[in-house]
């Protein structure tokens, strides 16, 4: 039942046999394996663990650098994309701003001409009302019939029956005229300087009477009619000299702000030549060195 002991052999027990068997097998190619190979065997084991050990760790640090670094990656284009969207919505924010500042400029400034308006038509309404009061006021008055010898506002040697019995006197629709025509009443001031050529064609303030009607015209923007009227005084009357010169001047300007620069120079000069000494003579000189300059 027993057996020798090997020379220089080391006794194993049975359970210790049992495990170090399959090592030895391995390590002797299957033979028996000393207490030396065995502990080779545990280095040998011992080292690769703490290799791979270290393997994990240098692995575990890689992955961390590499997860470090595309943290810092997308970090760095999560700013770059968070900056542009923020400059993106502070342009908005100030355009929005810019827009509400416009808007309001914009709705104080149709209040304030809603409120012109509004004032402007209070005053044409009064004076249509005022305009309305006189004509009453006038077709309520027992005519006036001037005596013929001496009748106010028209010159001696008018002859027997150049006025009409219910025309008022010259001078009184001179006067009213004008202050119809300062007034913006333009049809009135046309329609009571129309009667004054009519009913007073050689009154001294005849043709200041028509080159106020083209002023009128002119006042109500009918630049064709004021042109024609203004031609008229230039072509009918004689004088007085300063009714002609500004009705050349007047007519003169007219053509200028239709581009008819020729026609207007032509009649700038005529001011120049013929009317020294008139009040717009001075400003016939300027208009004639602007429209001629390059």
């Amino acid at each position: 039942g027993g057996w020798a002991k090997p020379q220089g052999s080391v006794i194993l027990g049975p359970r210790a046999l049992i495990w170090s068997l399959p090592v030895a097998l391995v390590a002797t190619g299957g033979c028996l394996a000393t207490r030396s190979d065995i502990e080779k065997l545990q280095v040998s084991v011992a080292t690769m663990q703490a290799t791979l050990r270290t393997e994990q760790v240098r692995s575990d640090s890689s992955n961390r650098v590499f997860v470090e670094s595309v943290a810092r990656q997308l970090s760095l284009q999560f700013s770059r994309e968070f900056g542009v969207v923020s400059d993106s919505l502070r342009r908005i924010a100030s355009a929005v701003q810019r827009l509400q500042g416009d808007m309001t400029l914009s709705m104080h400034d149709l209040r304030v001409q809603i409120a012109t308006v509004q004032e402007g038509v209070g005053q044409s309404q009064k004076r249509i009302q005022d305009l309305r009061t006189s004509v009453e006021a006038t077709a309520a008055a027992p005519p006036v019939v001037p005596p013929r010898a001496a009748e106010p506002g028209v010159p001696a040697g008018v002859p027997a029956g150049a006025t009409s019995a219910n025309a008022p006197p010259a001078a009184q629709l001179f006067v009213a005229a004008i202050d119809q025509l300062r007034r913006g009443a333009t049809a009135a001031a046309r329609e009571g300087l129309s009667t004054l050529i009519t009913e007073y064609p050689t009154h001294e303030k005849t043709a200041e009477a028509q080159m106020l009607i083209a002023d009128a015209y002119a006042q109500e923007g009918n630049r064709i009619a004021a042109d024609s009227v203004y031609a008229l005084v230039i072509n009918k009357y004689a004088g007085p000299p300063e009714v002609i010169s500004r009705s050349i001047y007047k007519r003169a300007m007219a053509l200028k702000e239709v581009g008819q620069t020729t026609e207007s120079l032509k009649l700038f000069q005529t001011i120049v030549d013929k009317y020294p000494r008139a009040d717009v003579h001075d400003l016939a000189v300027e208009m004639i060195r602007t429209l001629k300059k390059p």
